[in-house]
């Protein structure tokens, strides 16, 4: 089967395989060659949508990923001064229930454990 190409369809198949070839993604290709990115994505995705290129290899990362973050207990150092008071929301811990807690300022290391933890009462 022979697929006809649109002039915009092949410079986006060169410039496809030219970043790849250099290690690049296809807007940084694009830029590095004059070339109008907006016009090569929507080329590419035309001919993935065509059948004519196999669909993306690598998955878009998602929006808003967790983050583990590892709480530890640590003294302070005898250096370390307090800070002056805050206004608003320094953290924000959203429980895996749908609970949403947001703090002023840092809370204690206990806490956030004994949360992390389910245990039945945080706040003991």
């Amino acid at each position: 089967m022979t697929v006809r190409l649109t002039d915009k369809q092949r410079v986006a198949m060169d410039a496809l395989q030219g970043a790849r070839a250099a290690g690049l993604g296809l807007s940084a290709y694009a830029r590095a060659h004059g070339l109008n990115a907006r016009q090569l994505h929507d080329s590419v995705v035309a001919l993935r949508r065509r059948g004519v290129l196999p669909p993306t290899d690598r998955p878009r990362p998602r929006k808003g990923a967790f983050v583990a973050v590892r709480v530890v207990n640590t003294p302070p150092s005898p250096s370390m001064r307090p800070s002056p008071p805050r206004t608003g929301m320094v953290c924000r811990v959203i429980h895996a229930a749908g609970l949403v807690i947001e703090c002023g300022e840092w809370p204690p290391t206990a806490w956030l454990l004994s949360l992390a933890s389910g245990s039945r009462d945080a706040a003991s």
